[in-house]
């Protein structure tokens, strides 16, 4: 087989050695006197933990076994999750940010778990069943969390299906509905609109004050209003289409990178008083929002609205919070949620949902209760 010429080459001879260390290697994890011949059809084979793994002659075999101990089929979902991390930082467009968050969740909740310690290609349906039985126990996650969780294995087993490492992805023949999770912790208070109101008039016409004034009237991230250019307004409309990430980068996509992302963003009257005095005070730049080459900074954004909350006595809620609040804010006078969820770009009107928050006062319910019911 190595020289079917009847002539030893140097190739044959390397082929010959590495054949002599594939065999020892394979000598080391298994008995191969154990080795047996089937009748039926005259292969021999060795039983692998219950399995019969097979060939027409020894040498295929030995080729076989080497592969399953130490070749691709051998690889585990730990060492796995860093050929799929680094795969995605070079072939996909997802954002440091979340590399950063699932790497997190890895060492969090799989990290050293024995299931991710067997080769993938031995792992049943079973073995996950009983992964995600022991870690939602007694309702020890949010469902979100453990969305999030198997996501990452999702994306690891999708690729080492792409790779030929398994042929399929268990996670697809299981039913999800059988664990139960922790109840989420969903405590978003948005601004009311008098808080909104107070902040607004209380706050000056320095580049930071117009920013957070400017961003009461829209719904926008924090990253896509740093990302707006002055040739983005047309008219009475703003079109969002890019965003500056975590490492000042301008991205030209939206975060999510989904089609409802890029969006016309109407402009009141207010807004757009308030985008002429930014003018004035960065008319150099493309960017309304970057000036001398840096984009605004969030963590100083934060903190000039923290400072205007406790002047005015109100609790202070980070930049995100003001898309909720203003989203709230128009549901809670009539806008139709399927309009707001085309205003914040979102993919469902689930997510849109999410959003929305009852920022009635207990004085206002009671009101309309007196008023309904006498």
């Amino acid at each position: 087989m190595f020289y079917p010429d009847g002539k030893l080459s140097t190739a044959a001879c390397h082929a010959i050695l590495e054949f002599n260390q594939k065999e020892s290697q394979v000598k080391e994890v298994c008995d191969l006197k154990k080795i047996k011949l089937r009748l039926d059809d005259s292969r021999i084979y060795l039983i692998v933990k219950r399995k019969p793994i097979s060939s027409t002659n020894y040498i295929g075999l030995i080729e076989k076994l080497y592969d399953h101990f130490f070749g691709t089929t051998s690889l585990t979902m730990e060492e796995y999750f860093e050929t799929w991390m680094e795969w995605r930082e070079k072939e996909t467009s997802v954002s440091r940010k979340t590399i950063k968050e699932n790497r997190f969740l890895w060492n969090a909740l799989l990290k050293d778990q024995e299931i991710t310690k067997v080769p993938l290609s031995n792992l049943s349906v079973k073995d996950y069943i009983r992964y995600f039985r022991i870690i939602t126990k007694d309702r020890q996650l949010t469902r979100k969390r453990f969305n999030d969780l198997k996501s990452i294995m999702n994306g690891i087993l999708y690729l080492a299906v792409e790779n030929e490492v398994i042929d399929h992805n268990c996670l697809r023949d299981i039913n999800f509905k059988q664990f139960s999770f922790k109840a989420e912790e969903n405590n978003i208070k948005p601004y009311t609109e008098e808080e909104r109101l107070k902040i607004i008039n209380h706050l000056g016409d320095d580049f930071y004050s117009l920013a957070i004034k400017l961003d009461f009237y829209l719904v926008l991230r924090i990253g896509e209003l740093k990302g707006l250019r002055w040739d983005d307004i047309s008219g009475d409309f703003l079109y969002v289409q890019r965003f500056v990430d975590d490492q000042n980068e301008i991205i030209d996509d939206i975060k999510g990178h989904a089609q409802e992302g890029k969006r016309l963003m109407p402009l009141t009257p207010n807004a757009k008083e308030i985008l002429e005095q930014i003018r004035l005070q960065n008319p150099d730049s493309e960017y309304i929002f970057i000036r001398k080459g840096q984009p605004l900074a969030t963590v100083t954004f934060n903190r000039r609205l923290k400072k205007c909350c406790e002047e005015l006595d109100i609790e202070y809620r980070s930049s995100h919070k003001l898309r909720f609040s203003t989203a709230s804010i128009m549901y809670k006078n009539g806008m139709e949620d399927t309009e707001l969820q085309k205003l914040l770009g979102h993919a469902t009107l689930i997510m849109t949902q999410h959003y929305l928050r009852n920022i009635t006062s207990q004085e206002e319910t009671a009101a309309k209760m007196s008023a309904i019911l006498g």
